[in-house]
């Protein structure tokens, strides 16, 4: 190991190394790891800064391998330096957004002591407060909505790791977890409007306590502010932090206790069965014995020789780590015993003297609460109350800078308070566009185009489905197991046939139009004469559509041409960050040598052809946007590709709705060439027009 060594660079006050951990932990490392370390650090922290709000917070380095968390009290966050450097950028930068959100709308000062401090309340607010942060920063800041889909993607994969160690340290996964990742596994789907059925593997009791609470956990999710509102201030934020924590309390938490008092019990076992088997340990007590039969004995013995096995191999490793008062640290497995074994357990443990059952219960407690503040760390970060000063009742104030400049002026007297504030201005200045720079820096001309068009996308999707819902009226179809209420009839006709309730099929659902309901295909114009303000309002009218339509499962296909054709988005392929990438080099293509040309009409008889291969759909509409007459190519001219030729064919097949959107004044001509047109769009209304267009059509389906 390389001797340590602080590297030149420039810190800004949000990581500046001043508290002595940074030091100790960079220590750990060589001085390249230290040097990208801190260059991940400081890049960061200008991303926790920017989504904070907060110039002062520091961005510090936790413990390798003891995870990311906002700390609500001293007001700092701190990350994984082990993430750093093994974790790709992606999934730094949404985890360090997702903890400064924590610290821009989370606020916990209302709830009392009594409350958090609970068995596993702290867990259940983790992971309904984490979701909550989630959307408020997607949502507030777009740009950073990318980055959520691939951390959560691979969190999932530590939920199920976290999941093992959890076993691992306590013989068994508490019930409380796993519905708290579930929680958490039913917002990202949900998130990404994706329909998804509670997990399989969880126990039936956790499956019924997520069931009865899980549309109070989306209620609670989706209360937060918006970036406007957080903007105005304390009060705001803490009215809507108070209102998900109501729910959370009084809709969640009395269904969510009776896992953690199940997972108490539980527990109990477990230390009680580590007293069985430590270094000072009898083995089974006989009147324990006298009470089991000899099968139920015997597999009690088995898994304590079991547990006696490992940890007589984990001290040869490593001799000073597996001893403790409590006896040997490896728990017995509890999954492995026989129900009818662990009701006996839990009734012996109900006999104990209360002395020796209140040592057990608390030590069930401790080894519950670390488990859930490691899986939580485990998933993404999470907010937490200093331990030490949970009297504490406001949030973190920011220092002053005139008090800084005082504190100053008491070591530095040829320094003015004037110069102080001078300079904390600078610094500010010079931090704020760095975090320009890095935002900046992350963002495509897609990312750029969705923040400038999202109310407009919210307010069509919104519409949209409203048109959707009210076109299907008050019909609900039975049979699915799962939905927003049950068919009586159906349930009691299944209660007399001994159908179980997670068996049941009656459950009704008013679902929106699915991908076999429409085909929508967006053909661009691509020439020349689309370059400038044309293009760059087509654009932002086309990201519009690309999320809405996909949000709503809307198989869509975009397509651009002047010359070829230039796929942007295929039939049957889901928005991903590849497409928006793809459709955000749009812009450019009217630049190039192939938009000399403008061929309408063979362009069109290839979007229409592949629009009808789409098989189990009711409605094909394809609409054509473009602001010049034809312009064939070499390649593509002849009476053969005449645009009202391919017009006339394409409305002949009677399974197409075609429609031409005119761009910008003087395209009244687009109207001689489709029937169906909206000619002289304003340019800077183009993607409210087709938002309009596009609900018109859906409003109102052509007869077949």
């Amino acid at each position: 190991m390389e001797s340590w060594e602080a590297p030149k660079i420039q810190y800004y006050e949000a990581i500046r190394p001043k508290h002595p951990s940074d030091e100790e932990v960079l220590k750990m490392y060589s001085v390249a790891e230290q040097k990208e370390i801190l260059k991940k650090q400081e890049i960061l922290s200008v991303l926790a800064y920017f989504i904070g709000r907060d110039f002062q917070m520091p961005v510090l380095l936790n413990t390798p391998g003891s995870g990311w968390h906002w700390n609500f009290k001293e007001n700092h966050v701190k990350v994984d330096p082990k993430d750093l450097l093994e974790k790709p950028m992606d999934y730094l930068r949404f985890v360090i957004c997702h903890e400064g959100g924590h610290r821009r709308v989370s606020r916990t000062e209302f709830i009392p002591e009594e409350v958090w401090n609970q068995t596993g309340f702290p867990f259940l607010m983790n992971s309904i407060e984490d979701p909550r942060m989630n959307n408020f920063v997607a949502d507030a800041y777009p740009t950073f909505e990318k980055y959520m889909e691939f951390a959560y993607e691979h969190d999932f994969e530590l939920a199920e790791k976290a999941r093992e160690e959890a076993k691992e340290k306590l013989g068994h996964t508490p019930k409380h977890i796993e519905a708290g990742l579930e929680y958490i596994r039913q917002w990202f789907y949900d998130r990404k409007k994706e329909p998804v059925e509670i997990s399989d593997h969880l126990p039936e009791d956790v499956k019924d306590v997520v069931l009865k609470t899980l549309e109070s956990a989306r209620d609670s999710w989706w209360v937060y502010p918006s970036k406007e509102q957080a903007d105005d201030g304390e009060d705001e934020i803490s009215r809507f932090a108070e209102s998900s924590y109501r729910i959370n309390l009084e809709q969640i938490w009395p269904e969510f206790k009776k896992l953690v008092e199940e997972d108490k019990k539980t527990q109990g076992i477990g230390e009680l069965t580590k007293d069985m088997k430590g270094s000072s340990g009898e083995g089974v007590p006989q009147n324990l014995k006298d009470n089991l039969t000899p099968e139920e004995l015997k597999a009690l013995e088995d898994v304590i020789d079991e547990a006696i096995k490992k940890e007589k191999e984990g001290k040869k490793d490593s001799p000073d780590s597996y001893e403790s008062d409590e006896g040997m640290s490896v728990p017995i497995n509890l999954d492995t015993l026989p129900e009818s074994l662990k009701a006996k357990l839990k009734e012996y443990l109900d006999m104990l003297p209360d002395e020796k059952k209140k040592e057990l219960e608390e030590r069930a407690e401790k080894a519950l609460k670390g488990v859930s503040e490691k899986v939580s760390e485990s998933i993404g970060g999470q907010f937490e109350r200093d331990k030490e000063k949970t009297g504490e009742t406001s949030p973190p104030e920011q220092e002053s800078a005139s008090d800084e400049s005082e504190d100053k002026s008491e070591q530095d007297t040829e320094k003015t308070t004037a110069e102080h504030m001078q300079e904390l201005k600078k610094a500010v200045e010079e931090y704020k566009k760095k975090a320009e720079k890095v935002i900046e820096r992350d963002s495509t001309p897609y990312d750029n185009a969705l923040e400038e068009v999202i109310p407009i996308i919210s307010s069509l999707e919104n519409e949209l489905r409203q048109v959707f819902v009210a076109r299907r009226g008050s019909h609900w179809e039975t049979g699915y197991k799962f939905g927003k209420k049950i068919d009586i009839k159906k349930r009691i006709q299944e209660k007399a046939k001994g159908v179980s309730v997670f068996d049941s099929r009656s459950w009704q659902k008013r679902e929106l139009p699915q991908e076999k309901d429409y085909a929508i295909s967006l053909l661009v114009d691509l020439s020349g004469s689309m370059q400038g303000e044309k293009i760059r309002e087509t654009f932002k009218a086309i990201v519009v559509l690309a999320e809405v339509l996909n949000r709503l499962s809307i198989k869509t296909e975009i397509l651009g041409f002047n010359n070829k054709i230039h796929e942007y988005q295929n039939f049957g392929e889901k928005i991903s960050e590849d497409i928006r990438g793809r459709i955000g080099t749009m812009l450019n293509e009217v630049n190039s040598d192939r938009a000399r040309y403008n061929d309408d009409g063979w362009a069109l008889q290839e979007a229409s052809g592949r629009l009808e291969k789409q098989k189990d759909v009711d409605q094909r509409i394809l609409v054509v946007l473009s602001d010049g007459m034809p312009e064939e190519s070499g390649a593509h001219g002849g009476p053969e590709f005449e645009l009202s030729t391919i017009v006339k064919k394409v409305l002949a097949r009677h399974t197409q709705r075609l429609i031409g959107l005119g761009i910008g004044s003087g395209t009244g001509h687009v109207s001689r060439f489709y029937p169906q047109s909206i000619a002289n769009v304003s340019v800077d209304q183009m993607a409210e027009s087709l938002a309009e267009l596009i609900k018109d059509v859906i409003e109102h389906p052509q007869q077949t």
